[in-house]
C-alpha cells in the first residue's frame, strides 16, 4: 500500500507541475520578459536538467516522461542504436528477422504497448522463439527422440512419480505453484520480509519434494531461461515470476510482438525525443556533487546536470565509476545475469519431412533448444530460420570457445544427433550476451539471499544519482518491468526538479 501511495503522490505532483508549467509558458511569452532571465548563473552551467545514461526502454520512458513535463534532457548511450536489451536482428542477417533480445510482449504488458500505440508502432502476432508450435517439439535426451506424448512413461524421463507430465522443465514449476506463499493479486509481495525464509535455492526446495539430482539437472540446470545451476538461484524469484505470469494469464489473446521487430519501439520512442542522444558515447564515471552531478564520457568529455539517472544492468555498471550505496555497491558487483548466445541458420532443405519428425528440438546437448523459426507472416507454416538458443551451462561453454570453433561445434553436434540435419543448415549469424560489455547476459536473476539482501536497496538514489531498469522492478519483469522502473524514477526525479 505505502508503493501506492508514494506513486498516486507521485502522479499528482506531476499534474501540478504541468499547471505550473503551463503557467510559466505563458509568462515567458510576453515580449517583456525573456526565459533566460529567469535562469540562474549557475544553471547555466549546465548541459540538461536531467542526463539519463542508456538509451534501452527504462531510460527512454524516463526520459519521455521528463521531457513532457518541461525539462531539459539528455540521454547517453554507450552503442550505436536504441533499445539495450531489445534487440531485433536485421533481415540481411537472417530471413524473418527474429528477435535477438527480449521477445513476447504480454497482454497486461500495458506501459509498452501504451508506447508503441502513442508512437506509432503496430503489434502483430505473438512470434515463438524458444517455445514451438504446437505438435513441432521433439525432446532430445539422453540419446533419445523423444515425442511429448511419449515422455511421461519414457525411461530417460527422471521426474519423481506425479511429476512425470509436461515437458523436461515443467515439473518444477508444478512445485513452485504447490508452495508458492505469496498472495496470488500481489506483485509486491516477494519484497515482504515474511517470505525471507524462501529466499533459498531451487535446488534445496526441489530435494524436499523428492526429486533426484538428475531430476534437477534436467528440470532447471539445462536449457533454464534463468541462471545457471539450481543450488544458485531463489525459489523466492520463481514465486515473483509465477505471480507475474498469472496476473498476465488474465489477457490471454491480447499482446503479441512489435510489427517489423521489438526494436521498433524503442526506435520510435527515441524519434518522438526531441532533445539530444548521444549515440556511441560510454560513461566513464558519474560523481554526484552538492549543486549537480558531473559525468565524464570515455573519450573525456565531461557533461553536467542537476541529475542523473543510471538506467544500466548492473553488469554494465562494473564498467563505471560511480559511488553507490554499500548495499548498491555490493549488489552491482554481484547481481547476476543469464548467460545467453545464439547460433541462428538457414535451412536449405526440409529436413523434418526427411525424418517425419517435428522440426524443433528440445537437447540436453550443446544444440539447446534447437527451433524452426516461422517468422513470414504472409506464409505463417514456412521456415525462415533456425536457431540454436543456447541459455545455462552449455551457453558458457560454447561462448567460452572462439567463434568459429562454436559455431561448428554447435552444427556438428546438431548433425551427429539428427541425420537429416547433415548439410540441411547454412549458418547466417551468431549473437551473444554474454560477452557484451553492456549486458553482461539476457537479464538478471537474483541467487539465494540477495532479494533480502539488496533488492530494496539497489534502486535507491544516492545523492543526485537515480537508478532505473528491468533489475530494479517491484511488480512486472521483462520488458514492462523496464518501463516499470523508467517510470518509477522519472517521478522521484520530478519530485525534485
Amino acid at each position: 500500500m505505502k508503493n501506492n501511495r508514494n506513486k498516486q503522490t507521485a502522479k499528482q505532483d506531476f499534474s501540478r507541475r504541468e499547471m505550473i508549467k503551463k503557467s510559466s509558458l505563458f509568462i515567458a511569452a510576453t515580449p517583456f520578459l525573456s526565459l533566460s532571465s529567469c535562469v540562474s548563473a549557475s544553471k547555466k552551467a549546465f548541459d540538461a536538467d536531467v542526463i539519463v545514461i542508456g538509451a534501452g526502454l527504462s531510460g527512454l520512458n524516463a526520459a519521455l516522461l521528463l521531457e513532457e513535463s518541461g525539462f531539459s534532457v539528455k540521454i547517453v548511450e554507450a552503442t550505436d542504436r536504441l533499445g539495450g536489451r531489445v534487440h531485433t536482428a536485421k533481415e540481411s542477417d537472417v530471413p524473418g528477422h527474429p528477435e535477438l533480445g527480449a521477445n513476447g510482449i504480454g497482454g497486461g504488458y500495458a506501459r509498452l504497448l501504451n508506447a508503441a500505440q502513442k508512437y506509432g508502432v503496430g503489434i502483430g502476432p505473438y512470434r515463438p522463439r524458444t517455445e514451438p508450435r504446437n505438435g513441432e517439439i521433439l525432446y532430445a535426451v539422453k540419446g533419445n527422440f523423444i515425442l511429448p506424448e511419449d515422455w511421461e512413461g519414457h525411461k530417460a524421463n527422471p521426474h519423481p512419480e506425479g511429476y512425470r507430465k509436461g515437458s523436461p522443465t515443467s515439473p518444477p514449476w508444478s512445485i513452485y505453484s504447490k508452495l508458492n506463499p505469496l498472495p496470488k493479486n500481489d506483485l509486491v509481495a516477494w519484497r515482504n520480509k515474511e517470505y525471507t525464509k524462501w529466499d533459498k535455492s531451487v535446488y534445496e526446495v526441489l530435494k524436499e519434494e523428492g526429486f533426484s539430482d538428475e531430476a534437477i539437472k534436467l528440470g532447471v540446470s539445462t536449457n533454464s531461461s534463468y541462471g545457471v545451476d539450481a543450488k544458485n538461484i531463489s525459489v523466492l524469484m520463481y514465486f515473483q515470476i509465477l505471480n507475474f505470469l498469472t496476473q498476465q494469464s488474465q489477457f490471454n489473446g491480447q499482446g503479441g510482438a512489435a510489427v517489423g521487430g521489438n526494436q521498433r519501439i524503442p526506435e520510435a520512442m527515441g524519434a518522438a525525443f526531441k532533445q539530444d542522444i548521444l549515440m556511441s558515447s560510454p560513461v566513464k564515471s558519474v560523481a554526484s556533487e552538492a549543486d549537480g552531478v558531473d559525468i565524464i564520457l570515455e573519450d573525456d568529455k565531461k557533461l553536467r546536470a542537476r541529475y542523473a539517472l543510471i538506467t544500466l544492468p548492473a553488469s554494465a555498471l562494473r564498467r563505471i565509476s560511480v559511488s553507490p550505496t554499500p548495499t548498491q555497491q555490493k549488489a552491482f558487483k554481484e547481481l547476476p545475469y543469464t548467460p545467453c548466445c545464439q547460433i541462428h541458420f538457414v535451412p536449405t532443405k526440409k529436413y523434418w519431412e526427411e525424418d517425419g519428425l517435428p522440426p524443433s528440438m528440445w537437447c540436453d546437448t550443446l544444440a539447446g533448444r534447437f527451433m524452426a523459426l516461422k517468422n513470414d507472416p504472409n506464409d505463417p507454416d514456412k521456415v525462415t530460420s533456425c536457431v540454436a538458443y543456447l541459455n545455462s551451462s552449455v551457453a558458457v561453454q560454447v561462448d567460452n570457445m572462439n567463434r568459429e570453433t562454436a559455431i561448428q561445434t554447435v552444427t556438428k553436434t546438431l548433425e551427429d544427433m539428427r541425420p537429416s540435419l547433415n548439410g540441411a543448415l547454412k549458418f547466417v549469424h551468431y549473437w551473444t550476451w554474454i560477452d557484451n560489455p553492456y549486458a553482461g547476459g539476457a537479464y538478471a536473476y537474483w541467487k539465494p539471499g540477495q532479494i533480502t539482501e539488496f533488492a530494496d536497496g539497489i534502486a535507491a538514489p544516492n545523492g543526485r544519482i537515480h537508478f532505473a531498469g528491468e533489475h530494479t522492478a517491484t511488480i512486472s519483469r521483462g520488458m514492462e518491468g523496464a518501463m516499470e522502473s523508467g517510470e518509477r524514477a522519472a517521478f522521484e526525479i520530478l519530485n525534485l526538479l
